[in-house]
């Protein structure tokens, strides 16, 4: 190559590498001014990690009792619990302990419980879902707390509530059932509504009456009443609606028979 060549070829290397300089310059250019960017305040929303929030514990304000009274209401305004009554009919009560015998899975507990809340008049549903709620229906249950009390059985029994009791007292269904039973009807007496005693049973009356109530306990509440409702659903399919329309007709011709 002559050294004329090699200079032309020189000057057009020297003039591509320029047109190039200049062409990604024009495109940062646009690229930052141009095109909008994701802000750093976006950018720090979606990737800081979720802070932890402890279980706090509030002051029964007027709105807290205000929401309780209208639980309280809707729960009235749920159709009366008929499981109490056809546990007492003669004709039907193998039928309700059939089907609380498959809820729970154990004939003894059903039967404990279905006894214990049939003497103290508490309805059926009610007495099984705070069962489910504090030990899922297991006898053996057992919950040390903070305060170095313990929980223990069917229906959480605390050592403290109950000093006078062994601890084979404290896992027998019937004896669970005999002194949990008694106490909810206590709470029941003492607020007036189902759901504040439920609130008393887990947090205990001093709480309560004190303004005083764990935030926690309004899932408990909560929790009870959902299930609540599922049992109420699953007794009326599986038992009332068959009980009532027999017992009705039955009625029916004892009427027709008097007339």
């Amino acid at each position: 190559m002559t050294p004329k060549n090699r200079n032309n070829g020189f000057s057009n290397s020297c003039f591509l590498f320029s047109l190039l300089g200049i062409f990604f310059s024009v495109a940062a250019f646009c690229i930052y001014f141009i095109v909008p960017a994701e802000t750093t305040s976006n950018l720090i929303t979606e990737t800081a990690p979720v802070e932890e929030i402890s279980e706090p514990v509030v002051e029964e304000t007027p709105e807290f009792v205000t929401y309780l009274n209208e639980v309280a209401s809707k729960s009235f305004e749920k159709d009366e619990d008929n499981g109490l009554e056809l546990y007492r009919n003669p004709e039907s009560r193998g039928a309700v302990e059939w089907f609380y015998s498959h809820v729970t899975g154990r004939e003894d507990v059903a039967l404990a419980i279905l006894q214990e809340a049939e003497k103290n008049n508490i309805p059926l549903s009610l007495a099984f879902s705070l069962a489910y709620t504090e030990s899922r229906y297991n006898t053996n249950a057992v919950n040390k707390n903070s305060n170095e009390t313990i929980d223990r059985g069917l229906f959480q029994l605390n050592s403290s509530s109950f000093p006078n009791l062994t601890e084979n007292d404290f896992f027998d269904p019937e004896v669970s059932a005999k002194y949990g039973m008694s106490h909810l009807k206590f709470c029941m007496n003492t607020a007036g509504n189902e759901v504040s005693a439920l609130a008393m049973y887990n947090a205990g009356t001093g709480k309560v009456r004190s303004n005083r109530t764990p935030q926690s306990t309004l899932n408990y509440v909560g929790k009870i009443m959902a299930y609540q409702d599922t049992i109420d659903k699953l007794f009326e399919n599986e038992v009332a609606s068959y009980f009532e329309t027999k017992l009705s007709s039955k009625a029916s011709v004892a009427m027709a028979s008097k007339n």
